[in-house]
């Protein structure tokens, strides 16, 4: 992750995602892998929207700016 990205968007830990997902507030949670990938397995409540197709499928994404958005994907390793 770039410098820069990490300035404009907090990176989070899977603790904070656990914490966040069975909380009180409302929270979408993307999962930006491929369709494949995301049928093999994925965090129970993600949506899947593959990261190239994010500016079509912007319609899905909440309406409410408030509603905190969780971005993941596989990750590097």
């Amino acid at each position: 992750v770039s410098s820069v990205a990490m300035a404009q968007y907090p990176v989070i830990t899977s603790e904070e995602v656990t914490t966040w997902m069975t909380g009180t507030s409302k929270v979408v949670l993307i999962d930006t892998r491929m369709r494949d990938e995301y049928r093999k397995g994925h965090i129970p409540g993600a949506v899947n929207i593959p990261a190239e197709s994010m500016k079509g499928e912007r319609a899905r994404l909440p309406k409410v700016k408030s509603t905190p958005i969780i971005f993941y994907c596989r990750g590097m390793s």
